[in-house]
């Protein structure tokens, strides 16, 4: 360090700039408080917050958010059943021993137009375009007036992924969307 120059003030020297004592060392700037190192039980803490928050994030998702898991399964076969036409417009689980209601009863009465009764648990995949009878495989159910549906809907068994019918309607008999899946 260089020394004081006589008459200058300590402050005016440059090994003294900055500095409140010129010959204590320089201080390390503060870090801020949430910088400040943290102890073990700290460290732990974070990482079983962490490890808690993605393991809840994957938890239950292996459905996709709805229970209409199985039937996802069942697209491939869905869409060789209109021929790979149309727009996929959802896929439903259906349990047959809950069409209990009077808002099923469109659902219940297009089902029991299938020549082989339905299992315990279906899915029906929807699509939307343009369809006929005689564009779908195994068509069940009279065709829509004028001939043409703006929907197809694939009845498939679960979990065999068999093909029960399809059928050609101009309006769907249940949602096939959900407003809320869950993320």
């Amino acid at each position: 360090m260089t020394p004081s120059a006589p008459g200058l003030s300590p402050a005016a020297t440059p090994a003294a700039t900055g500095r409140r004592d010129p010959g204590r060392p320089p201080r390390r700037p503060r870090r801020p408080r949430w910088q400040r190192s943290r102890g073990p039980l700290a460290l732990a803490v974070s990482i079983a917050v962490t490890a808690g928050g993605l393991g809840a994030c994957g938890a239950g998702r292996n459905a996709l958010g709805t229970n209409t898991g199985p039937c996802f399964l069942a697209l491939p076969v869905a869409k060789r059943a209109v021929a790979g036409r149309g727009k996929l417009a959802g896929v439903r689980l259906v349990d047959m021993a809950k069409l209990t209601s009077p808002g099923d009863r469109a659902l219940h009465d297009l089902l029991a137009l299938l020549p082989v009764p339905p299992p315990h648990d279906i899915c029906l995949v929807a699509y939307t375009g343009h369809f006929t009878l005689g564009q779908v495989a195994q068509p069940a159910g009279l065709p829509p007036p004028g001939g043409v549906g703006k929907y197809a809907i694939a009845v498939i068994t679960t979990p065999k992924s068999a093909l029960l019918g399809t059928f050609v309607v101009r309006r769907l008999p249940l949602t096939f969307n959900r407003a809320h899946v869950g993320f």
